[in-house]
């Protein structure tokens, strides 16, 4: 209606809007440290004019509706940079804690208690009947048994550790998921469209979608119709559905001992996702977990196992100082039938066509018989079989036996009055008792006839024989001489052994890599720092990309203090113009009642 009434109509809403306009900028004020906050603002538009003459006559403006600041591409990179950082960030803090457990920078690292162990073997060779050098060898050897131990475990420890992560970052990653689905139901029950926003629950929506990109890669679209946020993971897997949830779960791995990962759905039906996810702490996490920790538990492994190899290899078929009445094997034997090929760690070493010698002695100290062991069965029972028949056939001064009859472990006894030594046969070995520990330099807890998934890695049971603990003298330093008789000063085995260090091992564990075994070491330590600067320099090539759409975004959510004290005084101005005008028009109203 025109006239003053009109006017003071037209006063009436531009005061509303300014007082309106205030209060949303005074909650922009309050907010601008708020985590996730998008500023806010009333959103004023004109009202409709009416016709008359002269011409259409405008009836002032109505607050419509209060909009937030926002830009959905924006917060879409944000949150795709945010798991992009966090898959990366992930990887380089745990691969850091890696590093510092191969300490390679001081005279404790592997490289030098491995030189110190060769070193043993030389100082040995140069005087092989020294008892100092004995037991300074098996200082040595335990310092690098204790060396190896210790970074077995920690490296399980830590991967312990990162499973313990995945785990209870499991139940973090559902709840963020029912909170962004209880969010959902709020937002949908209270929006008006063009009327009523949820400014403030979209916000704290938003931040829960960018809190789960932060442990996955996540996908996500707003359905128009309802304002609820629908997300997904490996590019279609729902995790949130309106109001509807899709948990994450984890159930051990019974092979490995580690948590696997698993998407279900609302029929209990489970997908494995361990190895599916691209990003966030969670990929970043299992990656270091299973393909570098786990790889690099498998290469120190194999390291081991190539030096207890090489050692014992050489150790197994020679002689300390003495003779002995007694040699038994550190492989618990399950069954006498189990095949030196086939059922132990090391059979893969086993020389079907190969041979060692016994040399038996009597109280004398003069040789009595000399026996060529040659099972042709590969079994544990043909090889006793053998030694028991050439003894048999000789002197009857031998017998072999598993310790517990069934099972127990290898055995090899003389009669009393007799000792023996084993001897190399230059026909060539079979490895036999260096498969089984027999006069074996270093012992490892191993049960025949089981997979070799069910036995622990050599790393974690790794020993020195007790034998040669109780006796030194019983250290291997030569073989026996062209009378085979013990000869003092022999020095081959002690020679052969220190050589390791320089030896090219070819195809090394069955890696197909041909080097020295320090040489594989380095090479390991190389690769898990190239591993760790791989993940540092992505981390901070990802770490860039981000703050710049953090940047970008706060240039349009963020609240800047300096524009909203100019908003305040604005529509502080329009409030008083308003409440002016309308004492304008009171007074004109007073002037029209005073005409008489």
């Amino acid at each position: 209606m025109p006239g003053i009434t009109g006017t003071l109509d037209i006063a009436r809403w531009a005061l509303y809007s300014s007082q309106l306009a205030i209060e949303v900028t005074s909650h922009n004020i309050a907010n601008a440290d708020t985590a996730g906050f998008s500023r806010q603002k009333l959103q004023i538009e004109t009202n409709p004019p009416i016709k008359m003459t002269p011409g259409q006559m405008g009836t002032g403006a109505t607050a419509t509706q209060v909009i937030r600041s926002y830009d959905a591409f924006v917060n879409e990179q944000v949150n795709l940079k945010t798991s992009q950082y966090y898959f990366w960030n992930a990887q380089s803090e745990a691969l850091q804690e890696v590093e510092t457990i191969f300490n390679e920078s001081d005279e404790y690292g592997l490289n030098q208690v491995m030189a110190d162990f060769w070193g043993a073997w030389s100082d040995l060779s140069d005087n092989p009947d020294g008892m100092p050098e004995r037991e300074s060898l098996l200082a040595k050897s335990e310092n690098l048994i204790q060396l190896i131990g210790d970074l077995d475990y920690n490296l399980r420890e830590y991967q312990k550790n990162l499973d313990n992560n995945i785990k209870g970052s499991v139940d973090k990653v559902n709840t963020i998921i029912g909170q962004i689905a209880g969010l959902n139901a709020q937002i949908s029950g209270l929006e008006v469209e063009g009327s009523i926003n949820a400014n403030d629950l979209r916000d704290s929506r938003e931040l829960l979608v960018e809190e789960l990109s932060k442990y996955m890669d996540i996908s996500y679209y707003e359905e128009q119709s309802s304002g609820q946020v629908m997300v997904y993971i490996l590019g279609g897997t729902p995790l949130v559905l309106g109001q509807d949830t899709y948990e994450i779960n984890y159930q051990q791995n019974n092979s490995t001992g580690l948590a696997d990962l698993f998407w279900e759905d609302s029929s209990g039906r489970t997908v494995d996702i361990t190895d599916r996810l691209e990003g966030g702490k969670l990929a970043g996490w299992v990656e270091v977990r299973d393909n570098k920790v786990g790889t690099y538990i498998e290469t120190l492994n194999t390291l081991t196992e190539e030096l207890v190899w090489q050692v014992n290899s050489l150790h197994s078929e020679g002689v300390g100082l003495q003779s002995v009445d007694s040699m038994v094997g550190t492989v618990e034997i399950t069954a006498a039938t189990d095949g030196l090929s086939t059922d132990f760690l090391f059979s893969d070493r086993y020389n079907t066509g190969g041979q060692f010698d016994i040399v038996v002695y009597n109280s004398s100290g003069t040789v009595a018989n000399t026996y060529t062991i040659n099972p042709g069965a590969d079994t544990v029972a043909a090889l006793m079989a053998e030694i028991n028949a050439e003894s048999a056939a000789g002197g009857g001064e031998l017998t072999a036996s598993l310790t517990g009859g069934a099972t127990g472990y290898f055995q090899i006894q003389s009669d009393p009055g007799y000792t023996f030594a084993v001897k190399h046969n230059d026909a060539g070995s079979s490895n036999a008792l260096a498969v089984m520990g027999v006069n074996s330099f270093f012992s490892w807890v191993e049960e025949s006839g089981l997979p070799a998934t069910d036995l622990e890695d050599i790393t974690q049971t790794l020993d020195l024989n007790g034998t040669l603990k109780a006796n030194p003298q019983l250290i291997v330093a030569g073989y026996l001489d062209g009378s085979d008789r013990v000869a003092p000063g022999n020095n081959d085995v002690a020679i052969a052994i220190a050589s390791i260090q320089d030896k090219v091992v070819t195809n090394l564990g069955g890696t197909g890599v041909s080097t020295t075994i320090d040489s594989y070491y380095s090479s390991f330590v190389a690769r898990i720092g190239i591993d760790t600067e791989n993940a540092v320099l992505n981390e901070k090539f990802n770490s860039s990309l981000l703050d710049q759409y953090i940047q970008k975004k706060e240039s349009i959510t963020g609240v800047s203090l300096d524009e909203e004290m100019a908003e305040i005084l604005k529509y502080q101005y329009l409030y008083q113009s308003a409440a002016k005008l309308i004492s304008i028009c009171d007074e004109m109203m007073e002037t029209l009642l005073s005409i008489k």
